[in-house]
């Protein structure tokens, strides 16, 4: 059985100037990685080998992070990785979606001779092994399956994503998450399409502005009953990177263990772009606690419940406490940085102090000279 696996970058949130220039699905997570880089591992540790990502917009950042087929793709001698553009969308945004980017790619559909797509997002973190759901949708010949997670906290999750009303393994209903009740069964936006029921159907949907994503589409099919889509539900680690202050938590959370080991399982390797940077080095007077280190970082000063990344240097007496610091950013003597997110190329001068709060972390924009 042939699986195609769509990464779909369209409905990424904006994170504001974190993800001006670049999208989210490339931004740094947890100092090493990208959110995209979760999605691209599930593909891979699931046997999918031809990988086409849907980009929106930053394309070059993507491409950057992309770079060789070899981090994702298992067999690299039949496997593919395709970046698939909407080139007409980029002069209408309103013609910029991912279904239209599909449709502008459909040599993707047919000269894949594939007999299921698999579609997830990148900005739904999860370790998520799609075998058997993909075997049980083949087995039972089913059309359309979406997978589902129950929460305890949608009222302030999962923001922009469906929930879903499930009978009897069944999707009955989909609406926009209202954020008005607690407990609720939320799409992680991964579904497992056969390619016949896309051949047959994809077209009646393009003149149709209402329904021009996939999300919609789904939402459409399941509202008005027009075939069973069925749902599988997940069980272990999810989170939604839906806005800066979940992208920070959904960091620090990670410092715990036991939540460290759903996500980083030996026998589920999260692959990444590789690097070949050196180790970090640890100066003298340097005192780091429950953090994230990347290679090459210079630490001398005080790190605490932070994450660095690449090349970062922390210098003698300075303190960075909750804080997520991007690459090569420079932060001199004395400096005391505190519930902020500082982006790449940036420089904190001596004795500057530069703090957010919990609930409203600091941001400071890519390049900045801090006093």
């Amino acid at each position: 059985m042939k699986v195609v696996g769509l990464l779909n970058l369209f409905d990424s949130p904006s994170l504001g100037n974190l993800t001006k220039t670049r999208t989210l699905a490339s931004t740094s997570f947890l100092g090493r990685f990208t959110p995209m880089d979760f999605s691209l591992s599930n593909f891979a540790n699931s046997g999918i080998d031809e990988i086409n990502i849907l980009i929106r917009d930053n394309f070059r950042s993507v491409a950057k992070h992309v770079g060789s087929i070899k981090s994702w793709v298992n067999n690299t001698k039949i496997g593919r990785q395709n970046l698939l553009l909407n080139e007409k969308g980029l002069f209408d945004e309103d013609y910029n979606t991912d279904i239209n980017c599909l449709l502008e790619n459909d040599w993707v559909l047919f000269q894949a001779k594939a007999e299921l797509i698999v579609i997830q997002p990148a900005h739904i973190i999860t370790t998520m092994d799609l075998r058997p759901i993909i075997e049980e949708h083949y087995k039972e010949k089913r059309d359309i399956t979406i997978v589902y997670k129950s929460i305890d906290n949608a009222n302030e999750s999962f923001a922009g994503s469906d929930v879903l009303t499930v009978e009897n393994g069944l999707a009955t209903s989909a609406q926009p998450n209202n954020k008005r009740n607690k407990k609720a069964n939320v799409s992680l936006e991964t579904y497992v399409i056969s390619m016949d029921f896309i051949k047959k159907n994809y077209k009646q949907f393009v003149d149709q502005p209402t329904v021009n994503s996939f999300k919609k589409v789904i939402r459409y099919l399941i509202n008005h009953k027009i075939c069973d889509v069925h749902a599988h539900e997940y069980v272990y680690y999810a989170r939604c990177l839906d806005s800066l202050k979940h992208f920070m938590d959904y960091s620090f959370e990670l410092f715990d263990v036991n939540l460290a080991n759903e996500v980083f399982r030996p026998d589920w390797p999260i692959y990444t772009l590789t690097h070949d940077t050196p180790p970090a080095t640890y100066g003298d007077n340097a005192k780091v606690i429950n953090s994230f280190i990347s290679n090459g970082t210079i630490i001398d000063g005080h790190v605490e419940n932070s994450v660095l990344s690449r090349r970062v240097v922390v210098k003698k007496g300075a303190v960075v406490k909750n804080s997520i610091i991007l690459t090569r950013t420079v932060i001199e003597e004395g400096a005391h940085i505190e519930n902020v997110l500082i982006d790449k190329y940036s420089h904190v001068c001596k004795n500057a102090v530069v703090k957010g709060t919990t609930e409203k972390p600091k941001f400071i924009a890519q390049g900045k000279n801090i006093l």
